[in-house]
């Protein structure tokens, strides 16, 4: 408890102040603060459809900022979430289309399942890397980020597209489709944001309540004394980063297979990289993924109600993460400058009841 409120008490200072910078921003574009939320919330809340489309874009945040979550608690980076996204996408949609014809009970889970594992397979090479050369995973996995976007790009431009100038792959079948739950219109709800959220919660009992999740968190925090302590350190971030690569492959098969049913060019408007932004604004804490992944989704599903209402370009959406982004990477300093102010406001004020206090008793002398 005593670590969790130390944590929550310097994460909120960072928020706040990410949070007023925004607004001030806004201010110079010429918005009210209170429109800007006002704007925020009519386009990501006001109604069933816009409810409905948040929800929606819910579930690749969830899944990349558990994946980024991961990694993290095992001392590990992962910045390959977008490519490893894309890639588990392009390879579900091309497994649902070209696998033998199979009952949709088995057809689903093996597109899914073909999606996170490549993207576990290709999170492997970052983490050998770092390991047995000592190149950071952050370099790597920014790498690989463009070998899989322009691999993919080239793949479905040509031998695994539908024939057209599109960029697209055909249609998956009906039985790689997720079954709808809810519908309203032309937009409907599938069991994939549920079930992201449950991976994050369940997530957070194996991280904390378990004996192996207490050995990758010590393998990240601290690998040399876990390894004197007979933990397999380096073998608990192997399996760490991969599962994080996994989970980022999951989050494209899933767009894949519950919302758009085939694989296009420009698949991600950049979830992999929101998922990073997620996993910060909940301090790598899988439990509170599900907070920061709605603010997130609100944000992308606003973005084109402030250029219909409030005349701001969508790309105000992307500054507000980027300053979020770094006031919560910079939480410690922002925490520590607000802690020194608050002492010399107290010792202003100490000093000034001082100061009031002998007068009063140099006058009861006198």
């Amino acid at each position: 408890m005593i670590r969790k409120s130390r944590s929550a008490s310097t994460l909120l200072p960072a928020i706040v102040t990410g949070v007023a910078v925004c607004m001030g921003l806004g201010g110079l574009a010429g918005v009210g603060p209170l429109d800007l939320v006002e704007t925020i919330w009519t386009g990501a809340w006001g109604g069933t459809d816009a409810a409905m489309n948040t929800l929606s874009k819910m579930t690749p945040l969830l899944l990349t900022g558990l994946s980024v979550a991961l990694a993290y608690s095992a001392g590990l980076l992962n910045i390959g979430c977008e490519g490893q996204l894309t890639l588990g996408a392009l390879v579900c949609a091309t497994v649902a289309r070209l696998a033998p014809p199979l009952p949709g009970f088995l057809l689903l889970p093996l597109a899914l399942l073909s999606g996170a594992l490549v993207g576990g397979v290709f999170a492997y090479p970052a983490v050998v890397l770092r390991q047995r050369r000592g190149v950071h995973e952050v370099i790597t996995t920014l790498i690989l980020n463009y070998i899989a976007i322009y691999a993919c790009s080239y793949f479905v431009s040509g031998p695994l597209g539908d024939g057209t100038a599109m960029g697209r792959t055909p249609l998956i079948p009906e039985g790689a489709r997720m079954a709808e739950i809810v519908r309203s219109g032309s937009l409907y709800l599938t069991a994939a944001p549920p079930a992201a959220l449950l991976m994050c919660f369940a997530a957070r009992f194996w991280l904390s309540r378990t004996v192996w999740g207490f050995e990758a968190r010590a393998s990240g925090s601290n690998p040399e004394a876990a390894t004197n302590a007979g933990i397999a350190a380096s073998k608990w971030q192997v399996g760490m980063f991969v599962v994080s690569g996994a989970l980022a492959g999951l989050a494209g098969a899933m767009e894949v297979c519950a919302v758009h049913h085939r694989f296009y060019r420009s698949f991600s408007p950049g979830y992999g990289f929101d998922g990073l932004t997620a996993a910060f604004l909940a301090n790598g804490a899988p439990g509170w993924l599900w907070l920061s992944t709605v603010f997130l989704a609100s944000l992308r599903s606003a973005d084109k109600w402030l250029q219909i209402g409030l005349n701001v370009s969508p790309n105000f959406i992307l500054v507000v993460q980027a300053v979020l982004l770094f006031t919560v990477t910079c939480q410690g300093g922002i925490k520590s400058c607000l802690d020194r102010v608050v002492l010399r406001f107290r010792g202003r004020g100490g000093g000034t009841a001082r100061a009031a206090e002998s007068d009063r008793a140099g006058a009861g002398r006198s």
